[in-house]
């Protein structure tokens, strides 16, 4: 799956909605890793804690300081999404 691969239909999956909505943007190097990651994270674990979320994405690196609000959109995007299932 690639960051290309998660649009359905013209519309965004819901954590590269939840990224654009908490600037998890940044310069643009980890985004796509970050996204793909944290859709399988998500797929794994739809309601993660925060702590959660700090694990699983621990190996991906972002030099620009946009860990919080990476966390903070994988967050939002668990909240309300009951399946995380890529097709």
């Amino acid at each position: 799956m690639t960051i290309e691969g998660l649009e359905r239909n013209g519309k965004l999956h819901p954590l590269q909605q939840a990224f654009m909505q908490h600037d998890g943007l940044q310069c643009g190097f980890c985004t796509p890793g970050m996204i793909v990651a944290g859709v399988s994270f998500l797929t794994a674990n739809p309601q993660p804690t925060r702590d959660q979320v700090v694990r699983g994405l621990e190996p991906h690196i972002c030099r620009c300081g946009a860990h919080t609000r990476i966390i903070r959109a994988v967050l939002t995007a668990g909240r309300g999404n009951e399946r995380w299932k890529i097709t």
